[in-house]
């Protein structure tokens, strides 16, 4: 239960990520107005866009931008608020069996011919080191639970919208990040795809085929889950959407910031 203190942390959490996002968003576009190779100006360069009005160009221009940013802010958020209830890191490193490797090709294998995803196909598999090499990668969320003695892989999407090439290659990477972990606790090991949203809306079934071709269902947190689980919270979801809400006027404000740079 997050109690009241942790809720106005939260709120302190989302609001200095959004001014340093706001900020640096708002840098990186008022630095490019001169530049006809900058993201907004860029656009001149397709002729069915050009022929927009200016101001509908400007703002679809800069909208699809701030979409494809929007990503890392949250990304930045839910690790921030993570760290209220875990240990938090990135990156995994340490051994992994050519045997473990095989096997990770042969479940993704299967799930490519038709097979059903299950947390059971490595979950059971003997972990036990023979060929090994070192190995690391750079993930989105490693948290530890001290209260559960369990380690949690997850990689946020913000939405989830992967092709079946990217899912395959998520999945991949967090089995043999599952492993290497795997190989170097007795601690409980779990891993996630995770969104920061539902692009299907929330309270809806969220309906990316590709991904949960690769998923089981009990490997997803979708949007208020995510929330959820970083938060250690029903209410995280509510919570964070709350504060983002009350602060959005500082990316507003940045937003207003970069239209009369390139009113001039």
């Amino acid at each position: 239960m997050l109690t009241q203190d942790e809720k106005i942390l939260i709120e302190s959490i989302v609001c200095e990520q959004m001014v340093k996002f706001a900020d640096r968003f708002k840098k990186r576009h008022i630095k490019d107005v001169k530049k006809l190779s900058g993201v907004i100006n860029s656009k001149d360069k397709n002729v069915f866009i050009k022929a927009l009005p200016s101001e509908l160009k400007f703002y679809s221009a800069l909208v699809r931008s701030y979409d494809s940013a929007l990503g890392t802010l949250l990304e930045g958020i839910g690790f921030e608020v993570a760290g209220m209830k875990y240990k938090v890191s990135k990156k995994t490193e340490g051994k992994i069996s050519i045997r473990q490797q095989d096997y990770i090709n042969d479940i993704l294998n299967s799930y490519k011919n038709g097979g059903t995803p299950d947390i059971a196909h490595y979950r059971d598999y003997n972990t036990t080191l023979f060929e090994s090499k070192e190995i690391n990668h750079v993930s989105d969320y490693i948290l530890f639970d001290e209260d559960t003695n369990t380690y949690y892989i997850i990689e946020l999407k913000s939405g989830g919208n992967l092709d079946k090439t990217k899912s395959e290659a998520q999945k991949r990477a967090l089995l043999q990040q599952y492993f290497i972990l795997k190989n170097i606790t007795e601690h409980d090991v779990k891993l996630y795809f995770a969104t920061a949203y539902n692009k299907d809306g929330e309270g809806n079934e969220w309906k990316q085929n590709f991904i949960k071709a690769f998923f089981a269902p009990e490997e997803l947190l979708i949007g208020k889950d995510f929330w959820s689980f970083v938060c250690k919270d029903e209410s995280g979801f509510d919570v964070v959407v709350n504060a983002y809400s009350n602060n959005i006027h500082i990316i507003s404000q940045a937003l207003e910031e970069i239209k009369e740079a390139y009113s001039k």
